[in-house]
Protein backbone atom coordinates (compact mmCIF):
# COMPACT_ATOMS: atom_id res chain seq x y z
CA UNK A 1 0.00 0.00 0.00
CA UNK A 2 1.78 2.81 -1.15
CA UNK A 3 -0.76 5.34 0.53
CA UNK A 4 -0.44 5.39 4.27
CA UNK A 5 -3.41 7.29 5.18
CA UNK A 6 -4.15 5.11 8.71
CA UNK A 7 -3.71 7.38 11.72
CA UNK A 8 -3.90 4.36 14.45
CA UNK A 9 -0.67 2.25 15.02
CA UNK A 10 -1.72 -1.57 13.58
CA UNK A 11 -1.07 -4.30 16.53
CA UNK A 12 -0.22 -7.70 14.87
CA UNK A 13 -2.55 -10.58 15.86
CA UNK A 14 -4.41 -14.08 14.70
CA UNK A 15 -8.23 -14.01 14.86
CA UNK A 16 -10.78 -15.96 13.33
CA UNK A 17 -13.53 -13.59 12.49
CA UNK A 18 -16.68 -13.54 10.98
CA UNK A 19 -17.20 -11.14 7.95
CA UNK A 20 -20.77 -10.46 6.82
CA UNK A 21 -21.08 -9.08 3.35
CA UNK A 22 -23.65 -8.88 0.89
CA UNK A 23 -25.98 -11.43 3.22
CA UNK A 24 -22.93 -14.08 3.00
CA UNK A 25 -20.66 -14.99 6.05
CA UNK A 26 -17.55 -15.60 5.91
CA UNK A 27 -14.62 -16.68 7.80
CA UNK A 28 -11.69 -14.37 8.01
CA UNK A 29 -8.39 -14.06 9.77
CA UNK A 30 -7.14 -10.82 11.06
CA UNK A 31 -3.34 -10.29 10.55
CA UNK A 32 -3.42 -6.97 12.28
CA UNK A 33 -5.84 -4.23 14.02
CA UNK A 34 -6.01 -1.05 15.27
CA UNK A 35 -9.03 1.30 16.40
CA UNK A 36 -9.74 2.52 12.93
CA UNK A 37 -9.51 -0.69 11.33
CA UNK A 38 -8.13 -4.04 10.20
CA UNK A 39 -6.44 -6.02 7.36
CA UNK A 40 -7.83 -9.54 6.79
CA UNK A 41 -6.87 -12.51 5.23
CA UNK A 42 -9.12 -14.20 2.70
CA UNK A 43 -9.29 -18.01 4.02
CA UNK A 44 -12.52 -19.89 2.41
CA UNK A 45 -14.05 -17.06 0.36
CA UNK A 46 -14.30 -16.54 -3.42
CA UNK A 47 -11.99 -13.51 -4.44
CA UNK A 48 -14.53 -10.87 -5.34
CA UNK A 49 -14.44 -6.96 -6.13
CA UNK A 50 -14.82 -5.25 -2.66
CA UNK A 51 -13.38 -1.96 -2.83
CA UNK A 52 -15.72 0.62 -1.53
CA UNK A 53 -18.58 -1.77 -0.33
CA UNK A 54 -19.76 -2.31 3.05
CA UNK A 55 -19.18 -4.99 5.63
CA UNK A 56 -19.77 -6.11 8.79
CA UNK A 57 -17.16 -7.64 11.05
CA UNK A 58 -18.21 -10.28 14.34
CA UNK A 59 -15.27 -10.85 16.49
CA UNK A 60 -14.40 -12.43 19.76
CA UNK A 61 -11.65 -10.83 21.60
CA UNK A 62 -9.68 -13.16 23.77
CA UNK A 63 -11.28 -14.39 27.15
CA UNK A 64 -14.42 -12.06 26.35
CA UNK A 65 -17.89 -14.25 25.69
CA UNK A 66 -19.59 -11.46 24.11
CA UNK A 67 -18.42 -10.41 20.29
CA UNK A 68 -18.11 -6.92 19.36
CA UNK A 69 -19.64 -6.33 15.71
CA UNK A 70 -18.19 -3.76 13.35
CA UNK A 71 -18.86 -2.05 10.49
CA UNK A 72 -16.62 -1.38 7.67
CA UNK A 73 -15.89 -0.16 4.77
CA UNK A 74 -13.12 -2.07 1.97
CA UNK A 75 -9.90 0.31 1.19
CA UNK A 76 -7.30 -2.53 -0.50
CA UNK A 77 -7.48 -5.62 -1.57
CA UNK A 78 -5.96 -8.37 -3.74
CA UNK A 79 -6.39 -11.78 -3.87
CA UNK A 80 -4.81 -13.13 -0.42
CA UNK A 81 -6.18 -10.14 1.66
CA UNK A 82 -8.42 -7.03 2.68
CA UNK A 83 -7.75 -3.90 4.09
CA UNK A 84 -10.85 -2.21 5.94
CA UNK A 85 -11.67 0.95 7.67
CA UNK A 86 -14.40 0.94 10.38
CA UNK A 87 -17.06 3.06 9.97
CA UNK A 88 -19.01 2.65 13.27
CA UNK A 89 -18.87 0.47 16.58
CA UNK A 90 -20.68 1.41 19.33
CA UNK A 91 -19.10 2.83 22.22
CA UNK A 92 -19.25 -0.42 24.37
CA UNK A 93 -17.42 -1.80 21.70
CA UNK A 94 -15.13 0.95 21.10
CA UNK A 95 -13.98 0.52 24.90
CA UNK A 96 -13.40 -3.19 24.49
CA UNK A 97 -11.05 -2.80 21.31
CA UNK A 98 -9.29 0.12 22.74
CA UNK A 99 -8.68 -2.30 26.23
CA UNK A 100 -7.17 -4.96 24.06
CA UNK A 101 -5.37 -2.63 21.76
CA UNK A 102 -3.54 -1.12 24.47
CA UNK A 103 -3.13 -4.88 26.21
CA UNK A 104 -1.64 -6.23 23.10
CA UNK A 105 0.31 -3.22 22.30
CA UNK A 106 2.12 -3.73 25.77
CA UNK A 107 2.91 -7.25 24.32
CA UNK A 108 4.17 -6.37 21.14
CA UNK A 109 6.61 -3.68 22.92
CA UNK A 110 8.21 -6.22 25.18
CA UNK A 111 8.89 -8.59 22.71
CA UNK A 112 10.27 -6.37 20.73
CA UNK A 113 12.63 -5.13 23.49
CA UNK A 114 13.48 -8.87 24.24
CA UNK A 115 14.30 -9.56 20.86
Amino acid sequence: MANESRTEQRIPCDIILNKVQGGHMHVCRATNISLGGIRLQRLLEPVQAQKGKRIRLQLSLVEDEDPIWVSATCVYEDEEYVGLRFTHISHQHFVKLRQWLNQGEVVAQRESVAA
